[in-house]
């Protein structure tokens, strides 16, 4: 058993050494396994997404919203967004909200049935629909939802709720990187125009938002929308090709000034589009991709002369509701430390050992985990200098300053032209000299980590909140919209990273 142990010890130390050849960053490097690496970095900052089921869930209030529908453009409306719901109820757990409760509508195997439900005016004016609790459960569960409803909560005396209950719920889902999105018609109830809601809590991928979307394609076009989100914005880019990147390029399409290879094929650049980062690899150091964009002027017979380090980064703010961006800011950090000990605590958790037992006492087997032997102790815990949580809590990547900053002019000057292609541009500072402060020789080669994040943004106009969430006796869900957009103003937060090394 000894000598078992012994071998396994060694042929780990082994394997360690390859690995740790194999996943170095870099020329030398394997980019699969560092895009691997790097693409698990990003995510570990980013909301984990565990939703309760597959399924969409859909939410129709039943206390007494149907004298909305009396409008005959608002019947349209719900008659097409039930159609398609209940023509594609297998994707679907529907529910009705009336008499504090939240109830599964039964005839789930049938759409017809369903669909008769919803529509039938003696299962309407009912009483007391659980808005607050069903935001809860939304909020709780994380599934896409459709909530439709006028967001009046009563208490069982019949008084109006009047403070803004669904603040909370409409935060947590923002922090799991959700947007909501509000299509909002207006109707009468006497002499009282009030608002009826159908609302989408969903994600990037905007899969139950799109068939919404469809749903109401042909409809009465007799909704406003409204989206609240806090960085739900498309991009696009405008790059020469797939293998490269937004870096400068001369009228050969060449890059000549950070001298990166323009075939991809040994990850000078990559995409990782769904977590909005690009990565690079440049085989000049600062000083000479300094110099070598400082030739690149027409003076010098350039017939592109260089502008940005980057560039052809589009966002679409043209349906910004929420906020609108005034500016933004480049922050550089140097992740190397960070970016190890991250991917290092990560192996780690992937190659736990087991712990046996032998004559001898209890033994650790590593048998297919040695990749983590190196970040353990005798006992099985892992060392403290590999303890990525706890160190986390008190180390901080290092801030770049004076390098980079962001084209402000080129922003403002493409948003007025054509809000839904603002681009978004990245040049030298102008006291850069090419030494990065406070960088020492040997961390000429370290990774570096530039975010384009919101300077400055103003929350939309109160009296649009206002005039879509509120009427005379309710302001419940307009003051909710007022504190979400307060509370989670995006200034300081990330639109788009580049990850830089110099090899």
């Amino acid at each position: 058993m000894k000598t078992r142990t012994f071998f396994k010890t060694k042929l780990a130390i082994v394997l360690m050494i390859a690995v740790g050849y194999l996943t170095g960053c870099g020329s030398n490097g394997n980019i699969s396994d560092y895009q691997t690496r790097l693409e698990k970095y990003l995510k570990k900052d980013m909301p984990v997404v565990t939703a309760s089921s597959s399924k969409y869930a859909a939410y129709f209030d039943f206390s007494g919203v149907f004298i909305a529908y009396d409008d005959s453009a608002t019947h349209q409306t719900f008659n097409s967004l039930t159609q398609k719901i209940t023509g594609e109820a297998s994707s679907f757990d529907i529910y009705s909200l009336a008499n504090a409760k939240i109830e599964m509508l039964s005839g789930a195997n049938s759409p017809a049935a369903l669909f008769q439900k919803l529509h039938d005016s003696n299962e309407q004016g009912q009483l007391w629909a659980p808005i607050e609790k069903t935001l809860k459960k939304i909020a709780d569960e994380g599934r896409p939802a459709l909530l439709v409803t006028d967001f009046e909560e009563y208490t069982k005396e019949g008084v109006i709720y009047r403070q803004a209950y669904a603040t909370p719920y409409f935060e947590n889902w923002l922090k799991r990187g959700g947007d909501i999105q509000f299509y909002v018609t207006d109707y009468m109830e006497g002499s009282l125009r009030k608002h009826l809601y159908y609302v989408v809590f969903d994600y990037n991928s905007h899969k139950l938002s799109k068939m919404v979307a469809d749903a109401l394609q042909g409809a009465p076009k007799n909704y406003s929308t409204f989206t609240l989100s806090v960085n739900s914005y498309p991009m696009a880019t405008s790059y020469l090709s797939a293998n490269q990147g937004g870096t400068y390029h001369d009228e050969n399409g060449l890059d000549v000034v950070s001298l990166s290879a323009e075939d991809g094929k040994d990850g000078s650049f990559f995409m990782m589009d769904s977590l909005r980062a690009e990565s690079y690899s440049f085989d000049a150091s600062w000083q000479d991709i300094l110099n070598n964009a400082h030739q690149q002027t027409l003076a010098n017979g350039a017939k592109v002369p260089f502008r940005h380090l980057f560039s052809n980064l589009f966002i679409d703010l043209s349906h910004a509701d929420s906020y609108n961006i005034k500016q933004m800011a480049v922050v550089v950090t140097d992740v190397e430390k960070d970016f190890t000990l991250f991917n290092d605590w990560n192996t780690a958790m992937l190659n736990k050992p087991v712990k046996k037992h032998d004559t001898d006492g209890v033994y650790l087997d590593w048998d297919g985990h040695e990749a983590g032997q190196q970040y353990y102790d005798d006992n099985g815990n892992i060392l403290p200098e590999y303890n990525y949580p706890k160190l986390a809590q008190t180390y901080k990547p290092r801030v770049v300053n004076d390098m980079l900053v962001f084209n402000n002019d080129l922003f403002a000057q493409t948003k007025a032209k054509d809000p839904r292609r603002a681009e978004l541009a990245i040049d030298f500072d102008p006291r850069f000299n090419g030494a990065i402060v406070g960088q020492s020789e040997e961390q000429a080669n370290d990774l570096l980590r530039i975010d384009i994040v919101v300077a400055d943004a103003d929350i939309c106009p109160q009296d649009k909140i206002n005039s879509l969430f509120a009427w005379d006796g309710n302001d419940c869900l307009s003051s909710a919209i007022k504190n979400v957009l307060q509370d989670m103003k995006p200034i300081g937060s990330p639109i788009y990273s580049y990850f830089v090394r110099i090899r």
